[in-house]
């Protein structure tokens, strides 16, 4: 499809104020930009690790993978983003940041886990302006499309050990929030007085609704003594109907005054959008407290998507792959050096949109670091560095470039223990 970003009428790329992780133009389309699953650890790991997690930290990307956290554990992070975005000889630096999630995993029994996260799941942020002559008449009128807003996520999940080898999970989730659009409407039309007059036309769209994700995880010894494990695991996301309302206002101005009273043209519509399905399957191996090698594959089937105009805005199903290796140089080891954990990671997939007939290619590498704080070697500090690409700068499409940093603190035991006096 053609997206309406820089394209339709030669827009040109504002200076906006930053919201969610800063101005993103490709979030005009679908539900905007999705952020992902993963916390500080994985997102080290180029996301990947659905099929494994070291117990230390909590493992998002796979609810059957919360069983693993044998000890109480609260992780908090914070997300943060520089972007230069390019676009034909137009060039823009911006930053954003946010909260990233806040989770805390307990153990109910022996073989059962629960849990309750809360993060943001997606942001709208674009502005855009374009000049166009007003047919008729040999005035131009300055033309604003914007867009701000997004949609958070309560999840509660559950997790079970059954047997020796094999856990389940399922993620209840809660999704609320709303975004506000000013689409192709907002115009700036000089009169023959040389007042100007001032047209908007403005949609909110409050969201909140259920979504459900079920996984599972496999963990078999190859080698005696456990030294050597093979890890497989996989998620899947149901595809829903989200529901909400919508109201849609227009605004007419003379130099900022109103010049009659604004009219509510739709108020509390009541409607949906549907959420495509998700799957991710991946598969590791682990040296236990050494060395864990994982490779995943995540497909969303944004052909099923539906805006609440019933729209599917030309989205498509894509593909995409994550490489990640976690390295621990000697857990036994007093020595604090010895048990930093270091992370690398590598991702690649297409947007499900495309500009022109072009696709919209995503690539980005990853590093991480887990540094031990406090007494003992369980609670720590995970910094995750991820630099990548998104989109062109030829052929009328945007290009993205992005530095993004996520800090986790994680926190467990003996922060949760009961304290006894002798």
């Amino acid at each position: 499809i053609t997206l309406a970003i820089s394209l339709s009428w030669g827009c040109t790329i504002l200076k906006v104020k930053a919201q969610g992780l800063g101005n993103s133009p490709y979030s005009s389309l679908g539900m905007g930009e999705l952020y992902n699953d993963s916390f500080s650890s994985n997102t080290g790991l180029g996301q990947a690790g659905v099929s494994t997690s070291n117990g230390f930290q909590i493992n998002n990307l796979n609810p059957a993978l919360w069983v693993r956290n044998k000890y109480t554990t609260f992780d908090f992070g914070l997300i943060g983003q520089y972007k230069d975005m390019t676009s034909g000889n137009k060039n823009q630096r911006n930053a954003g940041g946010n909260l990233a999630y806040v989770a805390l995993s307990f153990p109910v029994a022996t073989r059962w886990s629960m849990g309750v996260s809360l993060k943001p799941y997606s942001f709208v942020d674009y502005q855009n302006a374009a000049t166009k002559i007003i047919p008729g008449t040999p005035y131009n009128a300055a033309y604003l499309v914007s867009g701000s807003g997004g949609l958070n996520k309560v999840s509660f999940t559950n997790a079970f050990q059954v047997g020796k080898y094999l856990s389940l999970g399922l993620e209840s989730s809660f999704l609320f929030g709303s975004v506000k659009r000013s689409n192709e409407a907002t115009a700036l039309l000089p009169a023959s007085d040389g007042s100007n007059y001032l047209v908007g036309l403005n949609d909110r769209t409050t969201f909140k609704d259920f979504t459900f994700k079920a996984g599972a995880a496999v963990r078999v010894p190859l080698k005696k003594e456990n030294k050597l494990n093979l890890n497989l695991g996989g998620t899947y996301s149901l595809g829903n109907k989200i529901g909400g309302y919508q109201t849609s206002s227009f605004d007419l101005t003379l130099n900022t005054f109103p010049i009659a009273e604004p009219d509510t043209i739709i108020n509390d519509r009541r409607g949906y959008l549907t959420l495509p399905s998700q799957y991710q399957v991946g598969m590791s191996l682990e040296w236990p407290y050494k060395l864990t090698v994982s490779a995943d594959y995540s497909h969303q089937a944004w052909s099923g998507y539906r805006s609440f105009e019933k729209s599917n805005d030309g989205l498509k199903d894509v593909g995409r792959i994550h490489l990640g290796a976690e390295y621990i140089p000697k857990f036994t080891s007093l020595r604090y050096l010895d048990n930093i954990r270091y992370r690398i990671g590598f991702s690649h997939g297409k947007a499900p949109y495309s500009v022109d007939g072009n696709d919209i290619n995503d690539t980005n590498a990853s590093l991480g670091v887990a540094l031990p704080i406090g007494r003992g070697l369980l609670n720590s500090v995970s910094v995750s560095l991820v630099g990548g690409q998104k989109g062109a700068s030829g052929g009328g499409l945007i290009r993205e470039r992005y530095a993004r940093i996520v800090i986790g603190l994680t926190l467990m035991e003996p922060w949760f223990q009961k304290q006894k006096i002798d």
